[in-house]
């Protein structure tokens, strides 16, 4: 039987678990009416990318060399500089496991483990694949710089973007599809060229998330 000071102890454990959970409810609602109220909807598009820092998309992706082309399903969750890369082939078994916290890259493949500074220069050591994967997750959403040049399609979405860093000589993204997502348009179909390192990516992304 509970005692006086024992039912106040459960009453405020109580009252906290429901605060919580109300705190947790109200994060959830207000992010979900600030990204679709008439304000947010209103931006451009350009600038509502810029707003998207947290996200996940899945798809396919393909790497196209002169000696190699390679086809994988992708997982790729982005949270600010943080990146979760992952490849795996039909049935599911991983081919790549890339993360970076910021400071350090970690590379899981062919059951070895390795690690560096550069997410970009691991993968290529350990792949020999061309990744620019410190532009990628601003071409993946279709993000443009100031100074890139570009063709916008009949909506106004960049239909292909030549950008122009001290990193970006010879690339140039183009993009065939989009989905409205959110209140976001997002690109389904992106290909990422750069013939100077003879260096072709395509993917195809069959979910984008928000988060």
């Amino acid at each position: 039987m509970l005692t006086s000071s024992s039912y106040k102890l459960a009453s405020v454990c109580l009252l906290i678990l429901l605060i919580n959970g109300c705190k947790n409810l109200n994060t959830q609602y207000n992010r979900k009416t600030i990204d679709m109220s008439p304000e947010y909807l209103q931006l451009p598009n350009q600038e509502k990318l810029t707003l998207m820092s947290h996200w996940e998309l899945t798809g396919k992706i393909a790497i196209i060399t002169p000696n190699e082309r390679k086809s994988a399903y992708l997982n790729w969750q982005q949270v600010d500089q943080v990146v979760d890369f992952r490849l795996t082939n039909l049935i599911g078994v991983s081919l790549l496991n890339l993360t970076y916290d910021g400071e350090t890259a970690r590379l899981e493949a062919d059951g070895e483990k390795y690690e560096g500074p550069s997410t970009e220069a691991l993968v290529y050591r350990t792949t020999g694949w061309i990744l620019p994967l410190d532009n990628l997750p601003q071409w993946i959403k279709g993000l443009v710089n100031a100074q890139d040049q570009l063709v916008l399609n009949g909506q106004g979405l960049p239909d292909i973007i030549q950008p122009i860093c001290a990193t970006c000589t010879g690339w140039e993204i183009t993009y065939s599809q989009y989905e409205y997502v959110q209140g976001v348009w997002l690109p389904l179909l992106i290909e990422v060229n750069n013939p100077l390192k003879q260096t072709r990516l395509k993917f195809k992304v069959s979910q984008w998330q928000r988060k």
